[in-house]
């Protein structure tokens, strides 16, 4: 038995990209988080996850950190929610961090640019 724990669309902003103009000023990114934990019995908040810590995490995180590829952002997005919780880590059984990004070069051929990284504990 386990939870599935969906953060949809968490909006950010940050310098990420391999141009210039994308080092240089802020952009719109959107943050989906999908979680997956074992189940537990009791209910309290300090034996699962803070959905509002998470959200904040990723907000500061894409804000204060810059990198060329998203593929990286969303890797490291996702190995700082597993290191907060790293006193709960035995409870995670996969994490999933699409990072999507609206505002390209390819936004009059496209509707945006995602890419998702999984990682699955055993």
């Amino acid at each position: 038995m386990s939870f599935d724990i969906n953060i949809s669309k968490i909006k950010c902003f940050g310098k990420h990209g391999i141009y210039d103009h994308e080092k240089q000023n802020d952009q719109e990114f959107l943050v989906d988080v999908h979680i997956n934990i074992s189940d537990f019995s009791v209910d309290d908040i300090n034996k699962t996850l803070n959905y509002e810590e998470i959200v904040n995490l990723v907000i500061k995180f894409v804000n204060t950190e810059s990198y060329d590829l998203i593929e990286t952002l969303a890797k490291q997005i996702s190995e700082q929610i597993v290191l907060k919780y790293a006193k709960n880590e035995s409870m995670f059984r996969e994490i999933k961090v699409t990072v999507h990004k609206p505002d390209t070069i390819l936004k009059d051929r496209t509707e945006g640019i995602s890419v998702s990284y999984r990682e699955e504990f055993k």
